[in-house]
């Protein structure tokens, strides 16, 4: 090998060497010291990348966990002050079924209303918690300016129910009944104009048992229906409350499903029936006082070819003369059970029952009822003097409507016009269904399209605009609880009529409550799931990214401690280059 002093190869070759060893070195020095195989983008570009991915991800499941965690908290305080009100109830219905008793007196119930509005100032209290500032309890789940979803909303929160409730009370049907055909009812909205608010259309196999059910209203009614109050009353000429009316047709619907062949029975007597739940004292009034008997006799004999008032009419007063004759008391629910038992061809059967064997027929009973006007009639008596002295009926009395549980007919309470079907103090207690169909009394309702708003509390749980948990909550002060009107008026207790009001009015507003705490129970117990969830993801989510990015630091140290050696000596070897080259200075002596 020549000896030359320009280029030292060895020096160079040893130099590069050193470089290159002290480079793989400074590489190791920062994966040990750092704990990371991939440390910046010249690492390994599409590692970094992914790992940088999962680095966002994982911080964001992070956050999630701490949001859930924190919307549990806050779901905590509103079922603390939802419980509160469902104490101070139970605390009310005690008081209430106090007051009901005729032990005390009109001052004794004083006292207790004393103690019913404080309660209900409480109630306030406790539905204005609030969490970091926030009122949870706000009412906006159920709001509403939209005509059909405010029937929508009473229908599924009061009137369907407390118009099954008087049905079962007074004639023992109902649609738990093992012999109940069907136990769906569909419900929707027509503009159909004529005369009819709504009716029951049902559908029947061959041998007359019902098979389907569907409520119709008719918006050319309702429309303008004054979503303030709580009878649904409307402006519209021609038109009764609302809720008489849906009592009305769900006792047709409730005798559809129990009994069988019901097109056999008289449409006088179906009507009535469903007049006779509600009573008709005050709606049809003149009617009443302008029948004759003619129109009795031309009714009883061909009540299907006529679209007037008088089958209504007619049926109502000849029940309520069937009602006096076996007795008050059970005597509907004499007539419907044989009905129920045997369908609608056992009509003479049934009068039978209903009157305990009186009359043997119907042919019997009507009969006697013509008679018994005639009577009444010869005398100079009106037709009011008749209905008084045989049918319970007053058409004088405005505080009973005649229905088959109020003080006429069954030495009940006085049920005016705004009590017979009897609801909270305020439209505001009326909620939404929970989903596409309800399940009241064991009828499940299918209510069709409706909005409700998109309101309440939404819950970032996810990595995505669009991964939220969404919490609405009905109202539940005391108005929309209905124990307070708009006009300020609390649920009275001072009479014993009033007491027994306001206890369904209690286990409404408890059932209403106990509804909240329900749905915030099912939420507490998702976002646990959700931690759960979320939980899983980020270890999960950390395991593949700690694959990726995390250095193993056996074979880092490994690494390490081999480049450091040949650092050491590629400098060894750099400095013999060096020193091999200053040996050419001996030639030059």
């Amino acid at each position: 090998m020549a000896m030359v002093i320009k280029n030292n190869m060895s020096a160079q070759n040893a130099l590069s060497l050193l470089n290159k060893n002290n480079a793989a070195l400074s590489k190791s020095l920062k994966k040990v010291s750092s704990g990371m195989k991939i440390n910046s983008a010249e690492d390994d570009a599409s590692g970094y990348a992914i790992s940088e991915r999962m680095q966002v991800q994982i911080r964001g499941l992070g956050q999630d966990i701490r949001n859930a965690q924190n919307a549990v908290s806050m779901l905590k305080v509103a079922e603390g002050a939802a419980q509160s009100t469902v104490d101070i109830l139970r605390t009310m219905k005690e008081k209430a079924i106090n007051a009901a008793n005729d032990t005390n007196t009109d001052t004794d119930r004083a006292i207790i209303q004393k103690e019913i509005d404080q309660y209900i100032s409480q109630i306030d209290d406790n539905a204005s918690a609030t969490y970091n500032g926030k009122t949870m309890f706000t009412g906006e789940a159920d709001a509403t300016n939209d005509v059909k979803n405010t029937i929508i909303k009473a229908l599924n929160s009061e009137w369907i129910n407390q118009s099954l409730t008087m049905i079962q009370d007074a004639y023992g049907l109902s649609f738990g009944e093992d012999g109940a055909s069907v136990t769906n009812m569909d419900v929707q909205f027509k503009n159909e104009g004529g005369s009819t608010l709504a009716y029951i259309s049902s559908t029947a196999d061959g041998n007359g048992v019902t098979k389907s059910l569907t409520l119709t209203v008719n918006m050319d009614f309702y429309a303008t229906l004054n979503q303030t109050d709580v009878n649904g009353s409307t402006t519209t000429a021609g038109a009764n409350y609302l809720d008489r009316t849906i009592a009305h047709e769900m006792t047709h619907a409730v005798m559809r499903a129990n009994i069988t062949n019901m097109s056999a029975l008289p449409k006088y007597i179906r009507e009535g029936t469903a007049e006779f739940i509600h009573g008709i004292d005050d709606e049809r009034k003149s009617t009443l006082a302008g029948l004759s008997k003619d129109d009795f006799d031309n009714t009883f004999q061909n009540s299907e070819g006529m679209d007037d008032e008088k089958p209504y009419a007619v049926g109502y007063a000849f029940l309520h003369y069937i009602n006096k004759a076996g007795g008050h008391g059970e005597a509907m629910k004499r007539f419907m059970a044989v009905l129920d038992e045997k369908g609608g061809t056992a009509y003479d059967e049934a009068i039978s029952a209903a009157t305990k064997g009186k009359y043997k027929t119907a042919d019997e009973a009507k009969a006697a009822f013509l008679a018994d006007y005639k009577s009444v009639k010869d005398k100079g008596g009106s037709n009011n003097d008749f209905y008084k002295a045989y049918c319970d009926i007053d058409l004088d009395n405005k505080d009973d409507t005649g229905s088959v549980m109020g003080s006429k007919s069954w030495n009940g309470d006085d049920e005016n016009a705004e009590n017979v079907v009897l609801e909270g103090m305020s439209t505001r207690f009326w909620y939404f269904p929970g989903g596409q169909t309800s399940t009241i009394q064991n009828l499940t309702v299918d209510w069709g399209e409706f909005s409700r708003p998109a309101s309440g509390f939404k819950y970032q749980i996810g990595t995505k605009a669009n991964q939220a948990i969404n919490a609405s909550f009905s109202d539940i002060h005391a108005d929309a609880l209905g124990l307070i009107s708009a006009e300020g008026k609390t649920v009275q207790v001072t009479t014993r009529a009033e007491a027994k009001r306001a206890l369904t009015r209690f286990d409404n507003a408890i059932e209403k409550v106990l509804g909240q705490i329900t749905t915030i129970g099912a939420l507490q117990s998702r976002m646990e799931y959700t931690v759960r969830n979320l939980t899983t993801n980020e270890e999960n989510l950390t395991s593949a990214e700690s694959t990726i990015r995390d250095a193993d630091m056996a074979k880092e140290m490994s690494e390490y401690t081999k480049h450091s050696v040949l650092t050491q000596a590629a400098q060894a070897m750099l400095a013999q280059a060096n020193q091999n080259s200053s040996s050419i200075l001996s030639l030059l002596q």
